[in-house]
């Protein structure tokens, strides 16, 4: 059998390769052959080494192969090894093969052959957006762990780690290695257990702000208020504003019917036209009434300007003014 899997969400995917090792030994295969391409460069090729596993012996039957990091590759050794593949399936493909991606590159003869070939499985972390990350921290602590999680703590982890699945699952597991006793994870664990690392910017809260979901936006807000202090003042005003700004701009353009292809190009830089997609622009656009963004804008004008007079003596009446454009 030939795999391919595909994605960044490593938790998933070492899952998916330990059923792809446990598989492999019950089809007959004996042996278990592992290549990481970034690895240093062995003497003979890599492309060699996975022949000589994949053919089989007088004393040995093929191998079950695994090849990690295959964006890796040079792109000579991504035909040499699309070469041995074909002629390996036109002689009856034997022993399995699966080959790790992060982000192929779907232009390579290797990718194409693998698409036309073999079986493509994808594996992608959970969206950064609205609360898909607590959800996957839910879930994966009920099913892996057989235990619970309060919504807090989830929080806590998902805006500590972001996305990472594999190292929320490690630091779980840290959790209840610690005190096998702990039934349910409360915020408390995992402020004990976990901290934060994961260095937030202003322009982080961008897309929550433009979602108008204050329930992610508010906590992260105030990370931002406790570790900069009066600093994050002006930074955050004017990513909202620059954000607001191009909001408005995918409002008024959707209104006189211009194409979705062509706004990106029109508000964006051409190095970030894929952002309009990937962060739900347009989506983020829909949530604001007509006028309201206008309104937001002279508001964050306002701000600015009431800072500059002294008007905003302490953090939170600048957390209370900036929350207000999200009621």
């Amino acid at each position: 059998m030939l795999f391919a899997f595909v994605g960044s969400d490593e938790f998933a995917k070492d899952c998916r390769i330990e059923k792809f090792w446990a598989e492999s030994l019950v089809g007959g295969s004996q042996r278990k052959v592992f290549f990481a391409t970034d690895s240093p460069k062995e003497e003979s090729s890599l492309v060699a080494s996975v022949a000589q596993a994949l053919t089989p012996s007088f004393f040995e039957p093929a191998a079950s192969v695994l090849i990690r990091h295959t964006e890796f590759m040079a792109a000579e050794e991504q035909r040499s090894l699309a070469s041995l593949l074909t002629d390996l399936c036109k002689g009856g493909f034997q022993g399995n093969l699966a080959i790790d991606y992060f982000k192929p590159d779907k232009k390579s003869v290797l990718w194409k052959f693998l698409e036309k070939q073999g079986v493509v499985e994808n594996f992608e972390p959970p969206s950064k957006y609205g609360n898909a990350i607590q959800k996957w921290i839910t879930d994966l602590v009920q099913k892996t762990f057989n235990k619970k999680i309060n919504s807090e703590a989830a929080l806590y982890i998902a805006d500590a780690i972001g996305a990472d699945t594999k190292r929320i699952y490690n630091e779980i597991k840290k959790i209840f290695l610690y005190d096998s006793s702990i039934q349910e994870i409360n915020a408390q664990h995992s402020q004990l257990f976990i901290k934060q690392n994961r260095e937030i910017n202003a322009y982080e809260l961008q897309d929550f702000f433009g979602f108008r979901n204050l329930r992610v936006f508010l906590p992260k807000f105030r990370r931002i208020l406790a570790e900069e202090g009066d600093d994050a003042f002006m930074p955050v005003v004017g990513a909202l504003r620059s954000h607001s700004l191009n909001l408005l701009h995918i409002q008024a353009m959707r209104a006189k019917k211009i194409s979705e292809y062509e706004i990106p190009a029109r508000i964006l830089p051409p190095n970030q036209v894929f952002l309009y997609k990937k962060n739900h622009l347009s989506e983020q656009s829909s949530c604001w009434l007509p006028g309201s963004l206008q309104k937001t804008i002279l508001r964050l004008d306002e701000i600015s300007y009431g800072k500059k007079v002294g008007y905003f003596r302490d953090l939170p009446s600048f957390e209370l003014a900036i929350c207000e454009l999200l009621i």
